[in-house]
């Protein structure tokens, strides 16, 4: 009798789990040959009516011309948001005074104390240099634009995310109560954002400060209710058990002990605030995203490699230094005696920067010290199109011809009612009953929007670009797996991908592809990159050494042992790849709308570019549709 070299995991197809996952894709398979055998036989004869519209639409086009009419009268206005809008905008500018009145070297010289306070000399040495990229590539004003935004927006941020995540981290009721909203906000694409801010608030700083707020609020709720909630229970019991009140619990034990959680929350919403600032650009909040978007608006990819330099390094600055914050360690010993006059001694120096500045006559960057680098991209940029350009034309032609367009043509020609019922199939066989209402009715909710077309459009496009990215991410996952050397070179280059904006991903996409939808998914791709490959790596590592041994005294192979335990131990954290992978690259169908993508991205654009609330609207509320879908789906299948 032959004996039996590989473990098995499972049961095999008639049981247990693997039996469950087999019949699971079994089903899966048949829901898309119902679907392409409808699209086959039924092709372009029942397209979404025209009478099912709910006209939200319309009624967003109402509201925008209510608020138009009575700007100037309305009290909800002349006593509200004219105000607020005011107040905003007042703050960003007393912030950018503030760094002009310090100079350029004032600002460098608080900026790298600051640095080196918090994190030590090497991130102290990469601020320093940070400032230096933002003068020589003459983008001095521009940066302090940007900075004075993401103070304002940061601070309004944590003063409402902040209180908010104490009380839900004490409260079970109202974190339950405030987790859909939380969800759908960070759902709801951030252009979408965009639309109602500029009609409250008006062009520029005002409506830019409160959607980058509203944008970044989301992980400052959650991180702070997570650490409050995670405070050892023995520490509250002896602080209860010493009479301490509710209000001495909260500012003496669980705030102190969840300092360090708290500040990975900063962390991220400073993050968030970045990517958000720059977007806003298209509302005339200026700073390094305008000189992007001026710069690709023109296809001159030098300019805009520039702007995205700086942002990277700003980026990468201020995530070095609050990811340090809350880990005194990271940074330099200082005795405690010495902590006060050194605080001193900075600000003394930053004060003798900013004399000796404007003695110099150096209240701004001086122009004699600059240099660009726009001509040299530039160049090099067309010496990779003259070698590379045939094989890039060549890739974006049979990605467009072999998957998108066919993908598309199936979605948007197949009968209406057999894609809501495929999307419903789809989640009973992954989720049960539940999930199927929410595929269907999602699905069919990107109709009543009166955006069914763009929404099967943006669907094709996100399946195709999720499916790279799965493709690429595991298979760099598994060799990072395989090789701790690898997995320590892949590991900063993962930091600096996720650090970066997402507006940055384009300026390579456009260099490569140029202006259209596969410039937008490839840039889609990379941005949704790195958090596959982390979640694929983590899984397979983090198999059970006793296990892959057993395995091994059985005589598998390498390749067996991946395929046969490796890989189906690692399930729910592959799932999970797979989810985070598909909702990245959800984010990004708005801004590869700015390149040519066309679909919900581009009614979202179009719609804020000429006033049309109804038409961007609907179409920020077709993503969310389908981002809601897509994240139950895959959420249901790693569960």
């Amino acid at each position: 009798m032959a004996t039996e070299t590989t473990p098995r995991t499972a049961a095999g197809p008639d049981g247990g789990q693997d039996g469950l996952l087999h019949r699971t894709w079994i089903r899966v398979a048949a829901v898309f040959a119902v679907l392409i055998a409808g699209y086959g036989l039924l092709r372009g004869q029942m397209p979404f009516p025209d009478s099912l519209d709910v006209g939200l639409g319309a009624l967003f086009d109402d509201v925008y011309a209510w608020i138009v009419e009575n700007r100037n009268t309305s009290p909800l206005f002349l006593y509200g948001f004219n105000y607020a809008s005011v107040g905003l905008g007042s703050a960003v500018i007393l912030i950018n005074q503030g760094l002009t009145l310090l100079t350029p070297l004032g600002v460098i010289v608080l900026g790298t104390f600051a640095a080196w306070r918090v994190a030590g000399a090497k991130v102290a040495a990469f601020t320093l240099a940070t400032f230096a990229v933002f003068g020589l590539l003459g983008l001095w004003d521009q940066a302090m634009t940007t900075l004075s935004l993401i103070i304002t927006s940061v601070l309004l941020a944590l003063l409402i995310g902040i209180p908010l995540g104490i009380v839900a981290g004490r409260r079970p009721g109202f974190e339950r109560a405030l987790r859909p909203v939380l969800d759908f906000m960070q759902i709801m694409p951030a252009f979408a954002y965009l639309m109602p801010m500029l009609l409250l608030f008006g062009i520029g700083n005002p409506a830019a400060a409160v959607a980058t707020t509203v944008y970044a609020i989301p992980p400052a709720v959650r991180i702070t209710a997570l650490a409050i909630r995670g405070v050892d229970k023995g520490a509250l019991e002896a602080a209860e058990s010493l009479g301490s009140t509710r209000r001495q619990i909260l500012a003496k034990v669980q705030l102190p002990l969840a300092k360090r959680t708290i500040m990975l929350g900063v962390n991220q919403t400073i993050m968030l605030a970045v990517s958000m600032v720059v977007i806003a650009s298209v509302i005339g909040a200026g700073g390094l995203g305008d000189a992007i978007y001026q710069a690709l608006n023109k296809v001159d990819v030098g300019r805009a490699f520039e702007a995205g330099l700086a942002i990277v390094l700003m980026a990468i600055a201020l995530d070095r230094i609050t990811a340090a914050a809350g880990d005194e360690a990271r940074g330099p010993h200082v005795p405690p005696a010495l902590r006060r006059p050194l605080l001193i001694g900075g600000l003394l120096a930053t004060a003798a920067a900013v004399v000796v500045g404007r003695l110099a006559g150096l209240a701004d960057w001086p122009r004699e010290v600059r240099i660009s680098i726009s001509d040299w991209v530039n160049a090099a940029n067309t010496a990779v199109q003259d070698v590379f350009g045939g094989f890039t034309a060549w890739l974006a032609e049979a990605t467009l011809n072999l998957l998108l367009d066919p993908l598309r043509s199936v979605l948007t020609d197949s009968p209406w009612w057999l894609v809501v019922l495929a999307a419903a199939a789809l989640g009973l066989a992954l989720g049960g009953w539940r999930i199927a209402l929410v595929g269907g009715v999602s699905i069919l909710a990107c109709g009543l929007l009166g955006a069914w077309e763009e929404s099967m459009d943006t669907l094709s496009q996100v399946v195709v670009a999720a499916l790279a990215t799965v493709v690429v991410g595991f298979a760099i996952g598994v060799l990072a797996s395989r090789s701790d050397r690898l997995a320590a070179v892949l590991r900063p280059i993962l930091d600096a991908m996720q650090t970066l904006p997402p507006f940055v991903y384009l300026i390579p996409a456009v260099a490569l592809f140029g202006i259209g939808r596969i410039p937008a998914l490839a840039a889609a791709v990379v941005y949704a990159l790195p958090p596959v490959i982390r979640l694929v790596n983590d899984g397979i590592r983090g198999v059970s050494a006793n296990t892959v041994e057993a395995a091994e005294s059985l005589g598998s192979t390498r390749r067996q042992m991946l395929l046969k335990v490796q890989l189906p131990l690692a399930r729910h954290s592959l799932l999970l790849a797979v989810n985070q992978g598909i909702m990245m690259v959800l984010a990004m169908v708005v801004i590869g709308a700015l390149v040519g993508a066309g679909a919900l991205g581009y009614g979202v654009v179009f719609g804020m570019a000429q006033n049309q609330l109804g038409l961007g609207m609907t179409s920020g509320l077709a993503i969310v549709c389908l981002g809601l879908f897509l994240d139950r789906l895959t959420q249901s299948a790693a569960r």
